[in-house]
């Protein structure tokens, strides 16, 4: 194995660590909190918790991509580096006050959210946490195994914790709380560390407005990724009940936690395939699709098959457990968000075609939403789970369509 091939694979390993961190570890506690909360307070605090990932989303404001593009072909040039280091992050302290105002708003006007307003504002750490950790920093440079073991800990820390503090439902709040400590304790690990990287650069307004524009393309995109994931959580909160959406997420986290072996793949093969020639991208992309799309096909079978057992070993619910049809066709979505992350985690961005990704996400956002709100009031949450495939199904097409239509950079 060459040196590029090795890093490749131990950021691979460090990444998976990390999203392993930030979906199969809710995983272990979510049976917990299932029994111990009931449904109805449970789904409150995932209603919450989509709300705070739409936060997420606005505050990342797609540096995930383009900035990770960036320090890549910047990491050689400390004098560049830093200053662009701290050109995002100057957007992004300026993008935390957005949101946070931006929540105190919904939580005043919103009468869902002004009932409990406390669980929104606490379930806020998670935004703080992810906006402060510099992931993209990390990914560009290819040293993500350094700041792998400190990001686990913590956020196993406060994950083990709720075994002892959650007995009853009146303990819900107590969720965000330490969910958003875990954030918050490694994101601040993660950002001291980053320091000795770089250098104090006081950022730079024209560059900043540069930075803003070149991403903005992928910040709509990413928000047109919500809705077609947190946003379903929250229609079903609304229309259907807080007891409905936290069946609903509870599935929903396992079909992230399978999402979840792609995606650190994908984000480690990113910054090195960013600086490959176009001939070269396409090559490796045409490579990767059967054993990629093979292996989510087994995926979904398996959970089309067991998907009684997985869901009664998962939660031990029966309320849960009753609904395993929905996690039937959610388990689709295995299959086709395995080829269509290949096309708009992978190669569009590296091929740095941030436009036709927004189209593409923008395109299988909207109709989900469409789908959602129209079939949620007859068929509740299987309307719901029928919505999700469907744009995860269109957004495949569409990338697909673009891949073989668009055949020279």
């Amino acid at each position: 194995m060459d040196n590029e091939k090795k890093i490749i694979a131990k950021n691979y390993v460090a990444l998976l660590f990390i999203q392993g961190t930030n979906f199969i570890l809710p995983l272990i506690i979510f049976p917990y909190l299932v029994r111990n909360l009931g449904s109805e307070k449970y789904g409150l605090v995932m209603v919450a918790q989509s709300v705070a990932l739409f936060l997420t989303i606005i505050v990342d404001f797609g540096f995930n991509i383009s900035a990770t593009r960036e320090v890549a072909n910047l990491k050689n040039d400390k004098e560049k580096l830093s200053q662009f280091y701290w050109n995002v992050f100057s957007i992004k302290l300026v993008l935390i006050i957005i949101t946070f105002l931006l929540l105190l708003g919904l939580i005043i006007c919103v009468d869902k959210f002004s009932v409990d307003p406390l669980i929104y504002l606490f379930s806020f750490g998670l935004v703080l946490g992810q906006a402060i950790f510099p992931t993209w920093f990390f990914q560009g440079i290819e040293k993500m195994q350094v700041i792998t073991i400190v990001n686990v800990a913590a956020k196993l820390f406060f994950t083990i914790s709720l075994f002892f503090v959650v007995l009853s439902p009146a303990d819900y709040q107590y969720v965000p709380i330490f969910n958003g400590l875990g954030f918050v304790i490694s994101g601040l690990f993660g950002f001291v560390f980053s320091l000795q990287y770089v250098k104090f650069i006081f950022p730079k307004l024209s560059q900043v407005k540069e930075i803003i524009e070149n991403s903005s393309s992928l910040f709509f995109s990413n928000f047109a990724v919500s809705l077609y994931t947190s946003s379903n959580t929250l229609i079903l909160g609304f229309f259907a009940g807080d007891s409905m959406a936290g069946v609903y997420a509870s599935m929903e986290k396992l079909i992230l936690a399978i999402k979840s072996l792609y995606s650190p793949f994908y984000q480690a093969i990113f910054p090195n395939l960013s600086t490959k020639p176009y001939d070269e991208i396409r090559s490796y992309i045409d490579k990767m699709r059967i054993p990629i799309g093979f292996l989510g096909l087994v995926i979904s079978i398996i959970i089309f098959f067991g998907a009684k057992k997985i869901l009664m070993f998962a939660f031990d619910d029966a309320f849960i457990v009753g609904y395993s049809a929905v996690f039937q066709i959610l388990g689709l979505i295995s299959i086709l968000s395995s080829l269509n992350m290949l096309y708009v985690t992978l190669y569009y961005p590296s091929i740095k075609k941030y436009k036709i990704r927004m189209k593409i996400l923008i395109s299988g956002g909207f109709l989900n939403l469409i789908i959602a709100l129209s079939l949620v009031k007859f068929y509740t949450i299987y309307g719901v789970a029928i919505s999700a495939v469907t744009a995860e199904l269109f957004i495949l097409l569409l990338a697909v369509y673009f891949y073989y239509k668009n055949k020279s950079s």
